[in-house]
């Protein structure tokens, strides 16, 4: 797995499918910024408020490079199949995507509790003009499947929590390395379940993230976006934290 760098310049991203990009790091100069919303929204108007923020910032609708969703429930293959099809026309309309290409990372998980009506977009990543000179980057969520473009019942992982567990975190670390970063870098450790029987396999995974362990990890209770999958990880490396307001 490679990187490849985006027209604008910006930053680099690790091509991915259809809906999203394995994730992105921005270039010298510029750094990778997270928002959250004060009031998260159908995602369709999040997305507008969005446009609105980042006119007023001067930034362009191209420093989107990272976007979390938040689900009612978990989809069926094909549901979610439906679901990036919209999706994937929205990022077209914002002149986004690079050909057949998806430069954007993503999340998209169900929370078990207080469980939104209609997805809502969370947060996103943008990347701007540096404040800050360090590596900064944002790897896309990733569920327990063998192979991630493979999104078909039969390529979910069996087994104990963790094998799951390990394969992905095999992919969090495969995305890093082609992004050139690692677990040092990090700023924040997600992971999404919605069973406490993940933390069976913690001290894995504490071993593997190594130096990021020190910073605590969030776990998020949700499902993954796929019916069957159990498990969901991202790893973020931002400069900064703000709150887009409504």
């Amino acid at each position: 797995m490679s990187s490849r760098e985006h027209p604008s310049g910006t930053y680099h991203f690790v091509p991915g499918i259809e809906p999203y990009s394995g994730g992105v790091k921005a270039t010298a100069g510029h750094e990778i910024a997270h928002l959250s919303f004060a009031a998260p929204q159908p995602w369709q108007e999040g997305f507008s408020q969005l446009d609105h923020w980042l006119s007023a910032q001067g930034l362009a609708r191209q420093a989107l490079v990272g976007v979390e969703l938040r689900c009612p429930e978990p989809h069926s293959f094909a549901g979610f199949g439906d679901f990036n099809g919209a999706y994937r026309r929205l990022l077209e309309e914002w002149g986004l995507l690079l050909g057949d290409e998806n430069p954007v990372a993503r999340t998209n998980v169900a929370p078990v509790h207080d469980a939104p009506a209609d997805t809502q977009l969370h947060g996103v990543s943008i990347v701007r003009p540096a404040v800050v000179e360090r590596p900064t980057f944002t790897i896309a969520g990733a569920g327990d499947l063998v192979d991630q473009s493979d999104l078909r019942p039969e390529a979910i992982v069996a087994g104990e929590w963790s094998v799951r567990v390990e394969q992905v975190l095999d992919e969090m670390e495969t995305r890093m390395a082609a992004l050139g970063v690692g677990w040092e870098l990090a700023t924040r450790v997600n992971v999404y379940c919605a069973s406490a029987g993940w933390t069976e396999a913690i001290d894995v995974l504490l071993d593997r993230i190594g130096p990021a362990a020190s910073l605590g990890l969030t776990w998020v209770v949700a499902h993954p976006p796929i019916t069957g999958l159990t498990f969901e990880m991202d790893v973020h490396g931002h400069a900064h934290t703000a709150e887009l307001a409504r």
